[in-house]
């Protein structure tokens, strides 16, 4: 009876020691268990609405004048304010077979050129604000023996207080005297620049043959604007280039200008693709040529000029015409439907006679026995 229950107390013992054991792991468990609070905030509407950017604040609704938004319609798109001009093809120049300098006068008067004139965005403000920004650099125009024979050699930049100087108006005016009312003299006064005093743009091109491509190409190097010099008397002598930028440059601010015109099914176009596509009426005054000389310098009638540059035109355009005329010096011979060419006899060996009969009229080329 001992032994049974010295056995029964020993398990018993066992079991809340077990019990014990188990007690403690879950309370160690439980322990490194934590919550997470999470705190939920009002939002305020107060700040939410000043900090949104476009948004008025709900007290101050009545000193709202213009809320930013984009309602202005389709034509003043966002994505040609962020265009960009796509690259163009830089030929090698061993590829290269025919090469000439040309250069064209975009008038204003002509109304094909419109576009370049347009009131309230001008081509002239667009460059003089590109130049504020430091995208544009200007070139002086200025002929200078050996560095810049032609004005048009991009080697002397321009600051913008310097084109501003140079683009400024030299007026006549006369002095009167007041006691007399008579004239006592004259003064020139400085004006300052206006817009409308562009009256058209200087291209200046290369036209040039690729052997690699087998295609000629015709490659806007400079723009210059034009206004017209006068003398000191006030008398009109002609147009004058103001500085010359390069193309390359101006395809930066042109690629933003948005030029689409629905009357001419032109949409989503660009002054960049203006110039590309050639999208202007401008006749050569110039062609490159050992003198460096204008066609004005050397015909000078209007009517010979325009026929100059008509000749040149003409040249140009038979030069391009004849890179892919196919000559030969072989005359093919038609020969008729249905007829039958005889082949020439060629001779034949004589053999001697022989006493086969004569074949019939349907010989076949059998001899026939007798």
């Amino acid at each position: 009876m001992k032994k049974k229950l010295i056995i029964v107390l020993f398990i018993s013992l066992a079991g809340s020691l077990s019990l014990m054991a188990q007690a403690k792991k879950r309370k160690k468990t439980t322990g490194k268990k934590t919550t997470q609070t999470v705190k939920t905030v009002k939002p305020d509407t107060a700040k939410t609405a000043a900090a949104a950017p476009g948004l008025p604040k709900p007290a101050a609704m009545d000193s709202i004048k213009a809320v930013p938004d984009s309602d202005d319609g389709y034509l003043k798109s966002i994505v040609m304010t962020k265009a960009r001009p796509f690259p163009i093809f830089e030929p090698s120049p061993n590829n290269i077979k025919m090469y000439h300098e040309y250069k064209r006068d975009i008038s204003f008067k002509d109304p094909r050129n419109a576009k370049f004139n347009t009131s309230g965005a001008t081509l002239i403000e667009a460059i003089l604000q590109g130049i504020k920004d430091g995208i544009l650099t200007p070139y002086d125009a200025t002929p200078v023996a050996k560095i810049n024979p032609n004005g048009d050699s991009f080697t002397r930049p321009l600051t913008y207080n310097q084109l501003m100087n140079a683009m400024l108006e030299t007026v006549k005016k006369d002095v009167i005297d007041t006691t007399t009312g008579n004239v006592k003299g004259t003064v020139f006064i400085k004006n300052d620049f206006s817009p409308e005093r562009v009256v058209g743009y200087r291209i200046k091109e290369d036209v040039y043959y690729d052997k690699q491509r087998a295609k000629v190409e015709t490659k806007i190097v400079g723009i210059a604007p034009l206004i017209v010099d006068k003398t000191s008397g006030g008398d009109t002598i002609g147009t004058r280039a103001i500085c010359w930028f390069k193309y390359k440059q101006l395809r930066i601010v042109f690629a933003k200008m948005d030029v689409s015109d629905a009357d001419r099914n032109m949409y989503d176009v660009s002054m960049d693709d203006m110039f590309l596509q050639r999208q202007f009426n401008a006749p050569i005054i110039y062609e490159s040529n050992p003198r460096g000389e204008y066609i004005r310098e050397y015909k000078k009638t209007p009517e010979e000029q325009a026929k100059e540059a008509a000749r040149i035109e003409q040249k140009l355009a038979d030069y391009k015409n004849s890179l892919w005329k196919y000559q030969t010096d072989r005359v093919a011979i038609a020969v008729p439907d249905k007829v039958k060419t005889k082949k020439a006899a060629t001779p034949t060996a004589v053999k001697p006679k022989t006493t086969t009969p004569p074949a019939a009229d349907n010989n076949t080329g059998t001899p026939v026995k007798p």
